[in-house]
């Protein structure tokens, strides 16, 4: 008997073939069971995992429609498999080597006005204390949040939650201290000023320098 997860790719399958567009909708359960010669109840099994994976949905009246490609349902889902140690410093190995790349599409891409909107962002003091901790936090997660936005790349859009929030939550769980997250703030703000003065290799290092203040212990096992 097919599992689910081969049925979901037979559908996968059929929607290229067919080409059906974001929108288009996919034949009835009953018909689906008919053409991949299982039951429904197996077919439901199957459009449950692709609605689980953002590629389908359905409402009554409506029936299943195919939902355009969104990489942030894909890569966010694998946040919940990084659990151990090592699996977080290969991540931030990754994360390392390709956010400073991610500023030649900025520096490109990124009209002065978004620039000057971010920076603006930054150059509030932070409160003293824990509040500015939790100021600080915010403020590093908005702030490379929207330098893999200004990329103007849905695949770097899209990675923004595996890169950025999965990190903003392992530092929250660390001890930071108010004087790292003053730092970063500092760091952030001489990235944007490097940036808009045409200056990418140097904007380029002082991301690699800001990205070092929370590297994660140790090394990955090779």
């Amino acid at each position: 008997m097919k599992r689910a997860n081969t049925i979901a790719g037979e559908i996968q399958d059929f929607i290229r073939r067919e080409r059906i567009a974001p929108g288009g909708r996919l034949p009835t359960e009953h018909a689906l069971a008919r053409r991949f010669r299982v039951s429904r109840s197996r077919v439901r099994e199957a459009l449950q995992a692709l609605r689980a994976r953002g590629l389908v949905d359905s409402k009554p009246r409506v029936g299943i429609r195919v939902l355009p490609f969104d990489p942030t349902a894909q890569l966010d889902s694998m946040m919940a498999c990084i659990r151990t140690d090592d699996e977080r410093r290969e991540l931030y190995e990754f994360r390392r080597l390709i956010e400073p790349e991610i500023l030649r599409l900025v520096a490109e891409r990124a009209e002065p006005w978004e620039l000057s909107k971010l920076e603006s962002m930054l150059e509030k003091p932070l409160p003293k204390g824990p509040e500015g901790v939790r100021e600080g936090f915010a403020r590093d997660v908005a702030f490379h949040e929207a330098l893999w936005t200004l990329a103007g790349n849905r695949f770097v859009a899209g990675l923004r939650g595996l890169l950025v929030r999965y990190f903003a939550g392992v530092e929250r769980a660390q001890k930071v201290t108010e004087s790292e997250v003053r730092r970063t703030n500092g760091q952030h703000r001489s990235i944007l000023r490097a940036l808009r003065a045409g200056h990418l290799e140097r904007a380029r290092r002082e991301l690699a320098r800001n990205l070092d203040t929370f590297r994660p212990a140790g090394r990955a096992a090779k």
